[in-house]
């Protein structure tokens, strides 16, 4: 009888250790490595994490500093919302790019100049990652959104209700795949 009950409370024991660490997060992939600039290591603060959920504005502010100290032909852009990318063929975190826009001088559509990008932890933290000037890529085609593919026009061409977007090795470069067949749509910047 007794080595029931200490059978019973060995699996007692076990059940309840399995049931903590599945509470947890279980993501098995560390924190994402910050290596600023030095004229952002100069501003502060983007060595931390930003909260895009609770504080969006924060990280919507920072992307436009950041921009902005990067690149002086960035300033003066805005940022355009949050634009949250799943990680995929071989991408270790999930993303969040903040596209920057400024008004066209002829027309006064805003057209997309720079993106900034932010790494997720598992948790759902932002880490800054890197900021593309798209003015200095082709100012020629300068999109009025991104991604460039907006969900709707991406399903109709994979045929499918719901694509997710996701990249693969830079958040800039993002597309949007077919979950269960894997074809897939450029969704980024031309």
């Amino acid at each position: 009888m007794i080595a029931v009950l200490v059978a019973l409370a060995a699996l007692i024991v076990v059940l309840v250790v399995a049931l903590a660490q599945s509470r947890t997060s279980g993501c098995g992939v560390a924190a994402p490595a910050v290596n600023l600039p030095s004229e952002l290591r100069t501003l502060g603060g983007y060595d931390q994490a930003f909260d895009p959920v609770a504080d969006p504005r924060s990280i919507l502010d920072a992307s436009v500093t950041a921009a902005s100290a990067l690149h002086s032909d960035l300033a003066g852009a805005a940022a355009d919302g949050l634009v949250r990318e799943a990680a995929s063929g071989g991408a270790t975190h999930d993303a969040i790019v903040v596209p920057l826009s400024v008004p066209a001088a002829t027309t006064g559509q805003r057209r997309v100049v720079g993106l900034v990008a932010w790494l997720l932890d598992c948790s759902g933290r932002a880490y800054y990652d890197d900021v593309r000037d798209v003015l200095r890529t082709d100012p020629s085609v300068l999109p009025s959104t991104f991604p460039t593919v907006d969900r709707a026009t991406a399903a109709a061409r994979l045929g499918i209700a719901s694509p997710r977007l996701v990249y693969r090795g830079t958040p800039f470069d993002a597309v949007w795949l077919d979950p269960s067949g894997g074809r897939s749509v450029a969704a980024g910047l031309p």
